[in-house]
Formats: structure tokens, sequence, C-alpha cells
């Protein structure tokens, strides 16, 4: 902020009956959260200079997310908006999904991970913005999208049905501006192609990402050596996936896991530990598990093990398992490969979503654990296509190849890969090795101490890695986006004529050509749907760049500009008309909708 001359306010011109100021707070009753207050303070003051807006990020989320945060930072101070920069722990941003009293800051921003999930279904994303979600730490509410998202979860039997709604959604969510959607960023990372041949480009995770295996699994070396070695700068903290925190660490575990169906690299649903599964009813799924599979300990993997599974899940809340077993009232066993799943209600991404982020533990080794959530596996056992071999948790993890798994099957992968599927004895083992930064990511490359990197590198970083003989650089193409998120309980957001006005101020195109050199697709509007699924809908209302009429949405809404360029809130019957439109079912309505006068003709 430094010492200099500070605003200067006007004089509070306050209509009779109307607030001076307005609050930050609970608009609505929300029924997930469990407090008085937002974790944050933010007042709006008749005739006062905005407040500086916070801005969060976390470097450690994508190499050029610091410049990200800067280009909206830069929006924002194109308006007149003073702001302030918190770059925090990337542990910190993830962990506020789990508690949904609110952002602690008015504006947050980070990448949406590649969980094979979210390619599969919209719901992993546009379920976010319903009122009861655990994951609404935005408090977004609107009442027309809540009702869309609501009746599209509830189809089952009607994928194109389900389809329009979704569309209309984005449609709402995206004119409204419930969020700053600015980009799906490529996969970019770099891999030693000297050594290996067989790396497989799933979107969203690209060949060295640990959110899919395929890679894993098709991998033929090119020399003698047999362990694939992957460089990461980020250390896992337990061996008990079902109840981590999720993040990099616990995408390594399911490796030595199998959940009930996976994803292909086409973002299909493909069968895992079961072959197929159908909806009898509206609220009732049959499921028939794979037969002849073994746990790495040697037991028979059964349907009691998914009974278990789901049981213990619910029993002692397996936080990371909740979008699997959060709908299913019930689990039956119909047979030692049979299952029937009762739901409390019908949920249309049962079988896509909820069935891919399943992971199943085996009841033999679990059901004597008393305390779950503090339970660390010093030899964690699972069906996967890797077994547990050995875990230091500064420095290295390593899994060996499982053979009797059906991806090791020349023949299986053959069907799901196509073309990108390689024959041979591929791999024995995985071993990740934790290094300091990126430079030591880099270095490892080209040097051959490591295989690939088990994340994400700048355009740059890989040109820079990739003019070893043996290193290449890899692109795919993403379906998670960078989401801008926006605190909805803060007076100031809840105005639709300055969301719009910030939607017009951010050079989404700019950004992606100057500093990610092309290297992302920026969508149509604030679209969190990307158009590598299904679910995509590219009529989408876009605000495009233009600074002059952003500032000029805000002037015609009563906003006005002190000497030094600061924007001020409104005053006298602008300040009432502002007041009016951050109220209830107003905060979704521009100011014409509510015959508000043009303020910058008075």
């Amino acid at each position: 902020m430094g010492s200099g001359p500070q605003p200067v306010n006007l004089d509070p011109s306050v209509p009779t009956g109307t607030p001076t100021t307005v609050e930050t707070k609970y608009w609505h009753d929300w029924p997930n959260i469990d407090a008085e207050s937002p974790p944050m303070e933010y007042t709006a003051k008749a005739g006062a200079v905005l407040d500086p807006v916070t801005i969060e990020f976390s470097t450690e989320d994508d190499p050029w997310m610091r410049e990200h945060a800067f280009m909206v930072q830069r929006s924002l101070r194109d308006l007149g908006v003073r702001t302030s920069l918190d770059n925090r722990p990337l542990n910190q941003l993830y962990a506020q999904s789990w508690t949904t009293a609110g952002l602690e800051n008015m504006i947050s921003m980070s990448t949406h991970g590649p969980d094979p999930q979210r390619g599969l279904d919209p719901n992993p994303l546009v379920m976010r913005r319903y009122k009861s979600n655990p994951s609404n730490y935005d408090n977004y509410w609107h009442p027309e999208l809540n009702d869309l998202l609501d009746r599209q979860r509830r189809l089952t039997g009607d994928r194109e049905k389900r389809k329009e709604l979704v569309d209309e959604a984005q449609q709402v969510f995206a004119e409204d501006v419930g969020g700053l959607i600015t980009l799906f960023p490529d996969v970019i990372t770099a891999v030693n192609e000297r050594k290996w041949e067989g790396y497989v480009m799933t979107p969203g995770n690209g060949p060295t990402g640990d959110s899919f295996q395929w890679t894993e699994v098709n991998l033929q070396p090119e020399t003698g050596e047999r362990a694939y070695v992957k460089g990461t700068s980020v250390s896992m903290s337990s061996l008990n996936l079902p109840w981590s925190g999720g993040g990099a660490g616990a995408k390594r575990l399911t490796y030595i896991y199998d959940g009930l169906f996976d994803a292909s690299p086409e973002l299909e649903v493909v069968p895992a530990l079961a072959t197929s599964a159908e909806f009898v009813d509206d609220t009732t799924v049959e499921m028939s598990l794979r037969e002849g599979v073994t746990w790495h300990d040697g037991e028979p993997f059964t349907a009691e093990d998914v009974k278990f599974s789901v049981d213990f899940y619910q029993q002692y809340s397996a936080v990371s398992q909740a979008p699997f077993y959060g709908p299913i009232d019930s689990v039956e066993v119909l047979g030692d490969h049979d299952v029937r799943f009762n739901l409390t209600r019908p949920d249309a991404a049962f079988l896509t979503q909820r069935v891919v982020r399943s992971v199943i533990i085996p009841k033999h080794r679990w059901e004597d654990v008393d305390s779950p959530t503090q339970y660390n596996p010093t030899n964690p056992v699972g069906t996967g296509p890797f077994e547990f071999e050995s875990w230091s948790q500064s420095s290295k993890f390593v899994v060996s190849r499982n053979d009797d798994h059906w991806m090791w099957n020349d023949d299986w992968r053959a069907t799901h890969l196509g073309e990108a599927a390689e024959r041979g004895p591929g791999i024995e083992r995985v071993i990740w090795v934790n290094v300091g930064n990126v430079n030591a990511l880099i270095g490892g490359l080209q040097n051959e101490k490591i295989d690939a990197v088990a994340g994400r590198l700048s355009n740059a970083q890989a040109e820079r890695v990739a003019d070893t003989d043996a290193v290449e650089k890899k692109v795919a193409n993403n379906f998670a986006p960078l989401d801008t998120k926006l605190m909805f309980s803060v007076p100031l957001i809840r105005d639709k004529e300055f969301r719009v006005a910030l939607a017009k101020a951010v050079d989404k195109r700019g950004f992606v050509e100057q500093v990610l050199q092309g290297r992302a697709t920026v969508p149509p509007g604030e679209n969190f749907i990307s158009d590598l699924t299904i679910w995509h809908n590219d009529n989408t209302h876009d605000y495009s760049y233009d600074i002059e009429e952003a500032r000029a949405i805000l002037e015609r809404a009563g906003y006005t500009w002190d000497d030094a360029g600061n924007l001020r809130f409104p005053n006298g019957e602008a300040w009432a008309a502002f007041v009016e439109r951050v109220q209830n079912v107003n905060c979704h309505r521009r100011r014409t909708e509510l015959d508000q006068p043009n303020f910058a003709d008075q």
C-alpha cells in the first residue's frame, strides 16, 4: 500500500431507508455451513474508495500461476481497484474444498486437478455451484442454476435430455459471471524417449502425470533398464489413501488400488474391478465384478470387499471417497461377484464420476482397524497394476509390477489404447524420487537420472530441457480449467455490474498468447466444461475484452473515481441502486433489468 496520499472518500449521501454500509455476510441459509459469519470481512460504504481486493494463488499450482495472478491484478487496477496478493501453499488452497465456510480471500485461483472423473461427467465441476455441495466454498447460489443442476443430476436414463439441462446450466453461469474461467492450460512436460517408448497422451494428465496409469502399463524399454523413474517436488505424507486429503501424493497410491471402473484416454468409462453395471430403476444399480482377481497378498477379491469398503467409508467418513459413497444408501451382496447399490436418490453421475472415483480396499486388512483416520498402513495392499514396495517420506516411493493385473495384457491394452498400444515386456517398477525444485527436475532429465516429470513444466522449461538429445517435450490437451473463484458473500462481488465489468477487463487471450505462447484453450465466456468432453456447450455468453466498456459499465452503474483514479462505491441515489442490486435474486440481474437509470447521465 505504501505511505503516500490516502484516497479521499465522498461524504456519504444516503436516501432515507437505505443503509450507509453493506457488510460481508451469509446471504442465504446454507445447509452445509456451520458458522455465523464468513472467514473474511469486506464492507461496502456509500461514496467510499473500495478497500483493496484480496487475491490468492499458489506458485506450486502451475509454473505460470504468479503471472496469472498479476494479470487479474492488472485487470482490477485498470478499473481503479486496489489489490493485495497472497501467494499461499497449495495445500491451503485445496483445503478450502473441505471447509465450506467460504474463501479466505475475495478472489482465489487454482487449476482443477486432472482426476479422470472430471473428464467423464459434468458434475465434478458444475455441482460445485450447487447450494448444498460441500465444495461450494465461494458461496455462489443462483436459484435458476440450482434448479437446473438438481434436475440434471437425477436424470439417470436420458443422456440427451440431461445434456440439454447441462448446456443451459453453462449458459446461466457464464451470463451471470459466476466466476472467471480464463483458460484450459495445455499439459506440458518432458520425457526420456531414448530409454522408453509407449507414452500415452492422456488429456489433463499428459503422458507422465499420476492421475492415469496408461503410460506406465504401456511403456516398453529401449535399453536394458526396466525401472521407470519419475521426478517430483511434492512429497507424500501418508500411505492411507481413503482418508488422505487428496493431492499429488494420494494419486500415486492409486497405482496400488483399483476402482470399480476406470477412465480411458478417450475419456470413456472402461471396466476395472467391475465388468458391467446398469440402473435397474432410478435408485438401484446392479453390478458384476471381475472374477479371478486376488489382492496383492494372495487373498481373493469378492463382493464382500466392495460392501465392506462402502460401509467402512460411511461409518468413518472417508473424505477422499465421499464423491463415491455419498449417494449410496446400502450395498447388497448378490453373489461372490455381484452387488447391488441402493441409492438415496437418482444419481446420473453414479456410473461415470462416482464409480471411477472409487477405491476398493480389502476387508481382511482393514476390518480390525479401529481408527482409520489415524491409520498409516506399513504395507498397503490393493488389487492394482502395481504393488507397494517401499516408501521414504522425504525421498522415494517405489511400486513394482503386479503381473496378474489385466492392464498388463497386450490385447486388453490394444482394445482401449488403439494405435497407442505397445507390446512387449514392459516395465518392472515405478520409482518416484523427490527433488528440491524445478531446476533439479530439469537437471535430472538432462542427466538421465530421471525419465519423466510427475507433473507439469512451463513451455519455456520444457523447451529448455528438450535441447538434450534423449529428451522430448510433450503437450496434451486439458479438460481441467483454471478457475478464478469469486467470494459471493462480499457485497462488491454480488453486484453483477461489477462482475461483468471485471469479466470484460480480463484479457484472457492476451495472457494465453503472450505468457503461455498459445499453450492453452480459451473457453467461450465463463464456461468450465471443456470442448474435449461431450458435455461442452460452445454457445455461452462471452463478455469480450474491452477495458473502456468495462469502465463505462461501472460509470453507468453509479461508480466514480477519485482524483488518483481509485474506484469509489456509488453515492446518493446510485448507492441505493447498488444496495438493491446486491440483494438476493437481484444479484443475478443487470441494472436495466431492475429499471435502474444510467447514472453516467446524471
